[in-house]
């Protein structure tokens, strides 16, 4: 019996050089795809950590503008000279009281329970109130103003969503001509 070898020429599949070639553009597919999502994701951080700070520092301000724009009296601080870190106003007969606690800004009525009105993802350290007065000589007026200093930070130990932000701005308080 003759045993009789076929050759055949028609063989499918890869060599081991085609193989290394598909391994090493798949590889380079993957870190470039892995790096796009880790900066895409960091972005997304710091969009994010402006974000929440933008909209609690704007809703403390805006909150303390429309109390000082309808106080009748403001009682801290009581001279031009001096800033105060507790806002004490006269609101229709109420006493409201800005301050700052442990990170938050806190507002109170009266003797009623305090109220946090900033996030727990935001931390507020500076929180000053100016006392600004005008005299109008053509009305014999003086016109009194409350500069408000806000300044915070983004909770988070994230090098990501790190970001810091202040605020400065000044508010006319209730003036009768």
């Amino acid at each position: 019996m003759k045993l009789i070898f076929r050759e055949n020429k028609n063989i499918i599949g890869f060599t081991m050089i085609e193989l290394i070639i598909y391994i090493s553009i798949l590889a380079i597919i993957t870190v470039v795809v892995a790096n796009s999502f880790l900066i895409l994701n960091k972005g997304r951080g710091g969009v994010e950590a402006k974000t929440e700070l933008n909209s609690n520092m704007r809703f403390v301000v805006e909150r303390m503008k429309r109390d000082i724009s309808s106080a009748s009296a403001l009682n801290t601080p009581s001279s031009t000279a001096a800033t105060s870190s507790l806002l004490d106003i006269t609101v229709a007969g109420s006493s409201i009281k800005y301050t700052l606690s442990s990170g938050k800004v806190t507002r109170q009525v009266d003797a009623q329970a305090v109220e946090y009105i900033s996030s727990d993802n935001v931390t507020f350290d500076t929180l000053y109130f100016a006392r600004l007065e005008n005299t109008n000589a053509v009305l014999n007026k003086k016109m009194e103003s409350v500069e408000i200093n806000l300044g915070g930070s983004y909770n988070s130990a994230s090098p990501d969503y790190q970001y810091r932000q202040s605020e400065k701005t000044t508010v006319d308080l209730n003036q009768d001509f």
